[in-house]
């Protein structure tokens, strides 16, 4: 109970699921992670183990990322509501390329029970709450937030990474599901994406997801944008539309209804 279920990929069918309790409450957590892959209508899907996580959690959040990683903050690694006690400041990236698992730099407050994450236009991850139980619960309440600057964000070197920039879309805003987007960018990318805008609570975002997108070049810096048929896979309503360059960058999105 309260492990995270993420699509990370809508096209593949993959759904990333990780940590999680056996217990609601007074239970020891896990770290293992299994793929979801969904197939053709009245199939039974497969699930895959993939090996454990760095940390075992539960009451976390898991947030997907443009280029369709995993990040993984917060919770702790013993099931107890209201209670910074076990925190797990570390978070975890996700890559779906290796099945693997790398630590990021720690947070400087716990997120435990009632705490989110969501993935921002700009490519970071808003994290923050806690606790909120009341006025007896004292220093466990956290009423604050912090950003999360994944790596695609910097160079080696640490320096901010050059961002490529959407100029113009047509349409600009509103997207037929099975229809081509005509993007002008200022400088070469390799892929897009779309992810949807989230709703979170209790460790659970049932709105969350991601769509890669197939691209054809037009010439120049123009590139034709298809978007999938499927409402099953594209779900009518409001997404992000990023643009990724060769070093895995993200654009700042550009927001579109998907009708």
């Amino acid at each position: 109970m309260n492990g995270n279920a993420v699509m990370y990929d809508a096209v593949a069918g993959k759904i990333l699921t990780i940590g999680g309790s056996a217990n609601y409450v007074n239970s020891y957590t896990t770290p293992n992670a299994h793929i979801i892959t969904l197939g053709a209508p009245n199939t039974k899907p497969t699930v895959t183990a993939i090996g454990s996580a760095h940390y075992a959690r539960t009451l976390h959040n898991s947030v997907v990322l443009p280029d369709g990683k995993v990040l993984i903050l917060g919770g702790v690694n013993y099931a107890k509501l209201f209670t910074d006690d076990n925190a797990i400041l570390y978070p975890e990236l996700f890559d779906p390329a290796t099945n693997s698992f790398t630590v990021m730099a720690p947070m400087q407050i716990p997120r435990t029970y009632h705490s989110v994450a969501m993935l921002l236009a700009d490519g970071t991850v808003f994290t923050g709450g806690g606790g909120l139980c009341g006025l007896g619960c004292g220093p466990i309440n956290h009423y604050d937030a912090q950003i999360f600057r994944p790596p695609y964000l910097f160079n080696g070197d640490q320096s901010p990474a050059t961002r490529p920039k959407i100029l113009s879309m047509n349409p600009a805003k509103e997207i037929k599901l099975g229809s081509g987007i005509t993007v002008t960018m200022d400088g070469p990318v390799n892929r897009f994406s779309l992810v949807r805008f989230g709703s979170v609570t209790h460790s659970v975002n049932t709105d969350q997801r991601r769509v890669p997108l197939g691209s054809v070049t037009g010439g120049g810096n123009v590139y034709q944008v298809l978007v999938p048929k499927d409402p099953g896979v594209v779900v009518p309503g409001w997404w992000m539309l990023f643009a990724i360059n060769t070093q895995g960058t993200p654009s700042v999105a550009a927001i579109v209804n998907v009708q």
